[in-house]
């Protein structure tokens, strides 16, 4: 699928949004929005950047479909992307220090392009569309931008937290026939987001705690030979690969001393793992290596 491409920049896909404002290969996508002689004139005007800024058309909030929905914020946030690279590069002035003191507009945008992606992933439509596509580039992009990501953080951190659990539950409570393709595209967006520091740190804590809870109840119910949902028991394995992934990418990127997730969530997933590995084992093998693969990472950090 399309979400199979990992894009960290969004302005490489902007061809893909119609008039999303971030193909400046050329003067003439500059024209369309009628600003191309303010461009070539920033260099000699201190005060070209403010009206480049007003200049840039409003966008129709006014959405009916899913997919429209998700239009307007991604186009506005893809437009703060492409003015802050702009900037960066000297060919565009911008202040970015106001950001603390108005940050609504950024933090609405954000906030609607993460309802608008649990809108999607809670009944998905395949292929995926450009516009979905790009919402996940954007949202990355935002997270992995060492300024920006400061600011998103601390003004939408519990909207985000609160998306990431959405989509894990969206994982485990999947239970159509033809869910797979569903799941991995959940699973590769919650890997994307650990690609932020802090964000990893938090969600390995989210998945420690449900997968850990899945194998206390599963070993209860083999226990007593009682029934266990089959479904449920399914879709633990791509949660299962996607903390193996995380704390794979903490390993190699020698962030083990640093990381977040040395509190209790780490503790209760060690205690008595061995007990439970030893009951599941023979019933349930590639569970088990998956929790044996999980508390070699875990137990490997608490060595370093």
């Amino acid at each position: 699928t399309l979400l199979d491409q990992e894009c960290i920049n969004p302005m490489t896909h902007s061809s893909q949004l119609e008039d999303s404002g971030c193909d400046i290969s050329n003067d003439y996508a500059f024209d369309s929005l009628g600003i191309a002689s303010d461009f070539h004139q920033s260099e000699h005007n201190g005060d070209t950047s403010k009206r480049w800024l007003e200049r840039v058309p409003p966008l129709n909030l006014c959405c009916t479909s899913k997919e429209e929905s998700l239009t307007a914020p991604v186009q506005f946030l893809q437009h703060l992307l492409e003015i802050k690279k702009l900037s960066e590069g000297g060919i565009l002035q911008a202040d970015f220090t106001e950001l603390e003191n108005d940050s609504f507009t950024i933090c609405n945008s954000v906030s609607q392009l993460l309802d608008g992606l649990t809108i999607f992933y809670n009944s998905p439509k395949f292929p995926v569309s450009n516009v979905l596509t790009e919402a996940v580039c954007v949202l990355i992009s935002l997270i992995t931008d060492t300024k920006l990501s400061n600011h998103v953080l601390k003004k939408c951190f519990k909207k985000l937290e609160e998306f990431k659990k959405n989509l894990i539950q969206i994982i485990l409570r999947n239970s159509n026939v033809n869910r797979f393709q569903t799941l991995h595209a959940v699973s590769h967006t919650l890997v994307l987001l650990g690609r932020n520091n802090v964000l990893r740190n938090s969600l390995i804590s989210l998945l420690l705690s449900e997968v850990h809870q899945f194998a206390v109840q599963l070993l209860q119910a083999h226990q007593i030979q009682a029934m266990y949902d089959i479904t449920q028991y399914e879709n633990i394995f791509p949660l299962c690969a996607i903390l193996e992934q995380l704390l794979q990418n903490e390993t190699e990127e020698g962030n083990i001393s640093s990381s977040g997730y040395d509190g209790e969530e780490k503790i209760k997933f060690l205690k008595n793992l061995d007990q439970i590995i030893l009951h599941l084992s023979d019933e349930f093998p590639l569970f088990s290596l998956y929790l044996w693969r999980a508390s070699v990472l875990l137990n490997s950090a608490q060595m370093q």
